[in-house]
């Protein structure tokens, strides 16, 4: 079974513009090299108007990768994007993208700093049926914080896994936030709720094998490995070889599709995946579906 563990669609009008000025900050040398080749509108109110990434490019691509489900990740920016689309607002839409493919499986997210976030996480929860929840720090909260105490035990009663982004954040996020050891107090304090840390670790890769060795809760996806290409196929190995060989049964896959799609393609990584010169054959599948199908009783 292959499964994309990581992967999003949005609307435009959910993203915050600071953010995508910073991440596409890189391409104003190329619009000074290349004119309005490049020109992304980085200095117009709203920078990269028209960036929405909707079901048929996800659906074209699981097709192309033979992915038998994607997991889709709802991210609530809606805190740092005050004004533009509220998270009920994006949550319906995104339900009603998955409703259209039995492949799709909803994550459904909420910020922790919401007054209401209990609400929204119990409402979510009935209205969409998710199959889990992300969880984005770098929102502007600490996950050990205990005033967010409530917030995942009401995650962990439901039973919900909790995708949780760690490493970068381009401001207004702060990455200050997405360190893997504050997961640890969660963990501990709430052994039944399985958290995925995404990416990782990303930038704080460090942190995670200590964590997921004290925390038997804690799994991890490879989602943005593929950063590391074309000419870092060795750091993908290493770091596969390195999490597979110590925890073949909490690794799972994952594209971060659409970031990546242009760069390495969800069928490519899949393909280098295979490729590399770590674990077997046994390990590789666990770690590119079937790892992710038990977690969610697939």
């Amino acid at each position: 079974m292959l499964i994309d563990a990581h992967i999003h669609i949005w609307k435009r009008e959910m993203l915050p513009d600071d953010a995508i000025r910073n991440y596409l900050e890189p391409v104003r040398k190329l619009k000074e090299l290349y004119g309005d080749l490049f020109d992304f509108g980085l200095d117009d109110e709203i920078p990269f108007a028209d960036y929405d990434s909707f079901k048929e490019g996800l659906t074209e691509m699981m097709d192309c990768a033979k992915l038998d489900y994607a997991v889709v990740l709802a991210t609530d920016f809606s805190l740092v994007n005050e004004g533009r689309m509220t998270n009920d607002e994006y949550m319906q839409w995104l339900y009603d993208q998955c409703q259209v493919d039995d492949r799709l499986l909803l994550f459904t997210g909420v910020d922790a700093n919401h007054k209401d976030a209990i609400e929204k996480i119990e409402r979510y929860y009935d209205s969409y049926e998710p199959v889990g929840m992300k969880v984005y720090p770098a929102s502007g909260f600490y996950p050990n914080d205990p005033k967010y105490e409530q917030y995942w035990s009401k995650i962990e009663e439901l039973g919900l896994p909790v995708t949780v982004h760690a490493g970068m954040a381009l401001a207004p996020l702060d990455e200050k936030y997405c360190h893997p050891n504050y997961l640890s107090a969660v963990a501990e304090r709430h052994p039944d709720l399985k958290i995925i840390v995404a990416h990782l670790g990303g930038k704080f890769h460090d942190e995670l094998i200590p964590l997921m060795q004290e925390y038997e809760n804690v799994y991890t996806d490879c989602s943005a490995l593929q950063g590391w290409m074309p000419d870092g196929k060795d750091t993908i190995r290493q770091r596969l070889d390195e999490v597979t060989s110590l925890f073949p049964d909490r690794v799972v896959f994952g594209s971060d599709f659409p970031l990546y799609e242009n760069h390495t393609t969800c069928s490519r990584f899949i393909e280098i995946i295979r490729s590399l010169d770590f674990g077997n054959d046994s390990v590789k599948d666990k770690l590119l579906g079937d790892n992710m199908a038990r977690l969610l009783g697939l």
